[in-house]
């Protein structure tokens, strides 16, 4: 007879149901379920409709969108010479981000910058289902799929001509790639981690500073060193950059310029805090999951067992720790742990919860989720949802 896997008891003193022909303690059979894609089409077509119908912004930021849109509308040399060129440039985005500015350059509006948005959320609500099915398996994903669905943060950037929700597509295109290669190591499957990550890497160089924790998520699964793969994608981000504007130098001039806008007066103002400046944020935005999240990281360490939630849970907790600790502590840019955040939920309430019970909660958690999404980014016209502006949205601080 099989013994529960050590995932399966992870929370068992919490109720968790331990099956003897589960994997990681959920139902593994669901994984070779048929019926899944017709099951989750009704959520990834609601998603995607919501995320079509609220792309409908008609004022944009003069800051980082504008500055977006000027890039848009010149060759990538010439965007290197001017950002260079001009200090006052040096607080807005910078030019290392040569995959987002590359298809930036297809659009010759905010709103179509916008629509690269949406499009790249749709694809996020996609993949969340592809890693949420691939670590846990069918029932996961789909509920995984129907948090993401109606993250306030989700649905908030996928209407912005900014780079954040690609960035969080990318980087869930590079977490399923990983996922990919640990399952079977091959050249191509190493091929399509080196080029996710690397497209990741250039929509936002902040990856940069999550990489290592990424590299630790490999690890703990396959536990063999990959150095050479390891190392392609921002060897590759660098050389792309290179290529496209022409020149070595300029690289690590524009790497000093950034590091140093780290303590610029608005990054000083109103993203610098305490470490759990993040988590405040995070329960204005999306008290429920948040909740849910903080309560599965603590009892995950309580327990200490070796499981696919044990190893979610550390690369959630990572990236959180790494903004925590940088002056940067801004909620938009741990956009990319929102999907990670949701499957690690979802895995613990399926697996917590009866089918009923799960639903409800589901269904109330949407409902919660909306509502702020319209108190803070709509109702209030939120566009960088800083501590300040979403209390001030939500009422809590008078305007």
């Amino acid at each position: 007879m099989r013994r529960a896997s050590p995932a399966a008891t992870v929370f068992h003193g919490a109720g968790w149901r331990a099956s003897p022909t589960s994997c990681c303690g959920l139902d593994s059979s669901a994984v070779r379920d048929e019926s899944t894609p017709f099951a989750v089409a009704p959520l990834l077509v609601l998603a995607a409709a919501l995320r079509i119908l609220l792309n409908n912004v008609t004022e944009f930021s003069r800051a980082d969108e504008s500055v977006y849109l000027l890039y848009a509308q010149n060759g990538y040399p010439r965007i290197v010479r001017m950002f260079l060129d001009d200090p006052g440039m040096w607080v807005f985005p910078n030019p290392l981000r040569w995959s987002y500015l590359t298809l930036a350059t297809l659009c010759d509006s905010y709103h179509a910058l916008a629509t690269l948005s949406t499009i790249a959320g749709i694809v996020t609500v996609a993949l969340t289902f592809w890693v949420a099915r691939f670590l846990f398996g069918a029932t996961v994903g789909v509920v995984a799929t129907a948090l993401v669905a109606v993250s306030p943060l989700q649905l908030a950037f996928g209407r912005r001509a900014l780079a954040d929700e690609l960035f969080c597509a990318a980087v869930m295109a590079s977490i399923a790639a990983l996922l990919w290669c640990t399952e079977r190591f091959s050249i191509a499957r190493a091929a399509a981690f080196v080029a996710a990550t690397t497209i990741a890497i250039a929509a936002k160089e902040q990856l940069l500073f999550l990489y290592p924790v990424m590299v630790g998520y490999w690890y703990l699964r396959e536990r063999k060193l990959r150095l050479v793969t390891w190392a392609a994608p921002p060897f590759f981000f660098f050389a792309g950059y290179c290529l496209l504007a022409r020149d070595v130098g300029s690289f690590f001039r524009i790497a000093h310029i950034i590091t140093s806008a780290m303590t610029a007066p608005y990054a000083a103002q109103y993203q610098s805090g305490p470490p759990q400046r993040l988590l405040i944020d995070l329960l204005a935005i999306a008290p429920l999951v948040t909740i849910a999240m903080i309560a599965v990281l603590v009892a995950i360490a309580v327990r200490r067992e070796t499981s696919e939630l044990t190893r979610l849970a550390v690369l959630v907790f990572g990236i959180l720790v790494v903004h925590a600790i940088l002056p940067s502590q801004n909620v938009r840019y741990i956009l990319c742990a929102d999907p990670l955040i949701r499957i690690l939920v979802a895995a613990a309430a399926v697996n917590a919860l009866r089918e009923k019970p799960l639903w409800t909660l589901v269904a109330i958690n949407a409902a919660v989720e909306l509502w702020l999404f319209y108190a803070i980014f709509l109702r209030g016209a939120v566009y960088d949802p800083v501590t300040d502006n979403v209390l001030r949205a939500l009422k809590m601080l008078p305007r």
